[in-house]
């Protein structure tokens, strides 16, 4: 959506004014500590979910496959048994995977499919015994009237589901709910952590006249895909990790922050990301403020209600499932109703006033 527009974005078709929806984000399928890489975690967050009723919506929130530190056959081995089981309980009318930072390679390789689909160019999977240029099994359906910036469909383990990108727009028991990962939010920080992944977006959007979604997302995509493809080499990936680990301390030592006390980094707070969260709403989604919006990333869950552009919202935040020795909010997920519910497993639930 470009700068200074006024509509709203269209809500998504996967259940009209949905009743229940659960969001739950930063599975990081592949990296050590994925909680619902193990099956009795996942049992026991589906008999949670079974005490909830009926469920419209399964919101998968970003980073569910955490691709740069590990291949993609690796991560989708690690999540296999938890899709495995979601098909098989099926107590979720649809399934929606939105893409974040440490998965965005397959939000690309959807636009490049869809591209490829409007030229007319068509790869089909060949089974055994075809021909050169026979062709196989249809490719992913598409729905282009999904009300989302991307929409594509997959299937994963026998699971049906839809990839959207770069935000998921809802109506859930009468309000406007708006999903993103989250990870956008570091275009808007201030301090020393946006070089980490959006230095680049930064310095050339900073000369441009408007900024777009789409733009840091462009502008992001090289070094989100070189951590992609580099991860499919243990011995580089190997020392990016270490890397990345020392950066983190180092950050922690110096104690870089910003101005606000602000940061959207790793274990940051609901209310340390206010200031980024209003300039994203306010600058990129002109006109149109929701009365929920929901995002990940940060890895600490929390909610707090704020207010931009004069009108009163609910920030939430779903955590994590990785556990981690530092920081994070493992095991938590959200649930949109008659309210908006914060659940850790096996744990507490507390509830948006």
């Amino acid at each position: 959506m470009e700068r200074g527009g006024s509509s709203r974005p269209a809500v998504g078709a996967e259940c009209g004014d949905c009743r229940r929806v659960v969001v739950l984000s930063d599975t990081h399928f592949g990296e050590r500590g994925a909680l619902l890489s193990e099956p009795r975690t996942v049992e026991a967050f589906l008999g949670e979910l079974e005490g909830l009723g009926e469920v419209d919506l399964l919101v998968l929130l970003g980073d569910t496959w955490d691709l740069w530190r590990t291949g993609l056959r690796e991560a989708h081995a690690a999540g296999a048994h938890f899709f495995r089981r979601l098909a098989r309980w099926g107590g979720a009318r649809g399934l929606v995977l939105v893409a974040g930072n440490h998965d965005h390679h397959l939000a690309l390789v959807c636009s490049e499919e869809r591209l490829r689909r409007e030229m007319g160019w068509y790869y089909f999977p060949l089974k055994p015994g075809d021909p050169p240029g026979s062709a196989g099994e249809a490719g992913p359906a598409w729905d282009a009237a999904a009300g989302v910036s991307l929409s594509c469909g997959m299937e994963v383990e026998g699971l049906s589901l839809r990839l959207v990108h770069p935000f998921l727009p809802l109506r859930v028991g009468g309000r406007d709910v708006l999903l993103m990962h989250g990870h956008h939010l570091d275009f808007f920080s201030r301090s020393f952590w946006w070089a980490k992944t959006a230095w680049l977006a930064r310095w050339v959007l900073g000369r441009s006249r408007g900024i777009t979604l789409s733009d840091i997302d462009r502008l992001n995509r090289p070094f989100f895909e070189l951590l992609t493809f580099t991860a499919e080499v243990p011995e580089i990936r190997r020392v990016e990790y270490l890397a990345y680990r020392f950066l983190r301390l180092l950050a922690r030592l110096l104690r870089f922050h910003t101005r606000t006390g602000s940061s959207p980094r790793r274990y940051t707070t609901v209310g340390e990301n206010v200031h980024e969260a209003e300039e994203l709403l306010s600058g990129l989604l002109p006109g149109y403020l929701p009365d929920v919006f929901v995002f990940g990333h940060t890895h600490r869950a929390g909610l707090e209600r704020v207010r931009v552009g004069g009108k009163g919202l609910l920030l939430a935040n779903t955590g994590c499932w990785l556990e981690e020795e530092d920081g994070g909010s493992p095991g938590t997920y959200l649930v949109l109703d008659g309210g908006v519910r914060l659940r850790r497993l096996y744990d507490w639930e507390i509830e948006a006033s």
